[in-house]
């Protein structure tokens, strides 16, 4: 067991005037859940328990948006419901094309940038007709917003920790509840002090 700095994977509350940034699946002060079309999620360099078991933080990686800096996960059913039109769920592109694209492609990040790369080329579906336009790989943004030239892929992903909630504090949690008690106590020690008496008059 050992303590290291590492990025850690914080969600910044969606709720206005709530200031949480959190772990888990839900704000701890407004309750809102999770929705990775509304909630960005951030790094924050912490000090957290490493070979420890059961593990209080497990790394992972995330796609890290090239336009607004969300973390996101990029799954295997989203490339491939990319690959396919949102009209009649036909195959944008032929098998054999697709079997080439990917051929020298080791990740699914890989995958996903060609195949981004290749539907930019379709005007339209070569089945319904109906229209290809290119959409961001980031939740957080809508089909209506511009997208870039790499629809939010990043070259390499980037590894974070996120909480696995099998202890219920974090080191981080743990520094603050201290701090918050050393506060309390001073506080009480300040309430303990006698007070000074007034001069009195001669």
């Amino acid at each position: 067991m050992r303590l290291r700095l590492a990025p850690v994977e914080y969600k910044i509350c969606a709720t206005p005037e709530c200031p949480s940034e959190y772990e888990g699946a839900q704000c701890p002060v407004c309750k809102e859940a999770f929705l990775p079309e509304r909630v960005v999620k951030t790094l924050h360099d912490r000090l957290v328990l490493v070979d420890h078991d059961p593990p209080v933080y497990e790394p992972e990686r995330r796609c890290r948006c090239t336009e607004c800096k969300n973390l996101f996960d990029l799954t295997e059913h989203e490339v491939i419901a990319r690959a396919q039109c949102r009209a009649c769920s036909k195959p944008l592109l032929p098998r054999a094309q697709l079997q080439k694209l990917w051929a020298d492609t080791e990740t699914l990040l890989q995958r996903a940038r060609k195949l981004d790369r290749a539907l930019r080329q379709l005007a339209v579906c070569p089945h319904c007709a109906h229209a290809v336009n290119a959409r961001s790989w980031c939740p957080r943004h809508g089909e209506a917003e511009p997208v870039g030239t790499t629809g939010g892929l990043p070259q390499n992903l980037t590894l974070v920790w996120v909480r696995t909630f099998h202890t219920a504090e974090s080191v981080h949690e743990l520094q603050l509840r201290e701090a918050l008690e050393g506060e309390s106590e001073i506080e009480a020690d300040m309430d303990t002090l006698p007070l000074a008496e007034e001069p009195q008059e001669s």
